[in-house]
């Protein structure tokens, strides 16, 4: 993937949180650890989207007694088709 190079300042006690979490192995560098905040946020924001669209889309449906058992029934009928 192409990368571009970003300059960003930060408050030292930030820099700080920053290096402790690359030193505690969870991220290789300082630009994998904003790349992962960057994509959380992203994927956030389209959770977001999709909670908006679900209540935007009007009045929800309530399952019956059988509607999990018959879905797992449909599930498994495909699986062994």
């Amino acid at each position: 993937m192409a990368t571009e190079r970003l300059t960003v300042s930060l408050a030292p006690e930030l820099r700080h949180w920053i290096d402790s979490a690359i030193e505690a192995g969870g991220y290789s560098s300082a630009s994998d650890f904003v790349a992962t905040l960057v994509r959380n946020h992203r994927r956030g924001q389209q959770l977001d989207d999709l909670l908006a669209e679900g209540l935007e889309s009007g009045s929800s449906m309530q399952p019956g007694e059988t509607y999990w058992s018959d879905k797992k029934a449909a599930l498994a009928k495909q699986s062994t088709a």
